[in-house]
């Protein structure tokens, strides 16, 4: 394998990182290898990080604020609920699109021990816009009332399985079928 390319070594170490664990997962990855597809010496990965569990908090840190900042933007003022799942839910595929080794890498390792409280802490956040999404929902007579979680649950497995399908060349991730599936996904929580 080639390394990543030329640039700040922390942001190489942290790609090669990226490919190898969505490739082959964090436990089967060494940290040489990581160093090998990145083009650095094995040594240089602890001048930036402590140790490979330092390495995947400091990845999934990175990425998720990135699917946060490009998702968890404020829908438009005075938006409908259904204005607002619409902003949640593109940005989700604008993301997945943009980045679907992230994407996957986010999905796989959001429950992992490995991952250090801080790195967890932002998922908090997530689910308060979900249950101030829901609250304002039921209360304007639009959405059902649910748990915020079976929101997110019901978005990111659409989007996991989306991905999934796509990875295999049994779908594309094109803009009418990111519209279907919204409005199969709306159709589910309305009221």
């Amino acid at each position: 394998m080639k390394p990543v390319g030329a640039g700040d070594p922390r942001e190489r170490i942290l790609d090669a990182a990226l490919e190898l664990f969505e490739e082959q997962g964090f436990d089967a990855t060494a940290v040489p290898e990581v160093a090998k597809r990145a083009g650095v010496a094995t040594g240089s990965i602890y001048r930036y990080f402590d140790s490979k569990d330092d390495l995947v908090n400091a990845l999934y840190r990175t990425w998720k604020q990135r699917y946060y900042d490009m998702v968890l933007t404020e829908p438009p003022t005075n938006a409908t609920a259904r204005t607002a799942f619409s902003h949640y839910w593109r940005g989700m595929a604008a993301f997945s699109r943009a980045h679907p080794k992230a994407a996957r890498f986010l999905d796989l390792h959001h429950h992992r021990g490995y991952l250090a409280e801080e790195s967890l802490a932002p998922e908090r956040d997530g689910q308060a816009i979900a249950e101030a999404f829901i609250s304002r929902g039921v209360q304007s007579g639009e959405v059902r009332k649910i748990a915020p979680v079976v929101l997110i649950a019901l978005m990111t497995g659409a989007m996991r399985g989306l991905l999934a399908f796509a990875d295999k060349g049994e779908l594309t991730l094109d803009d009418a079928t990111i519209r279907n599936i919204e409005d199969c996904l709306w159709n589910g929580i309305k009221a």
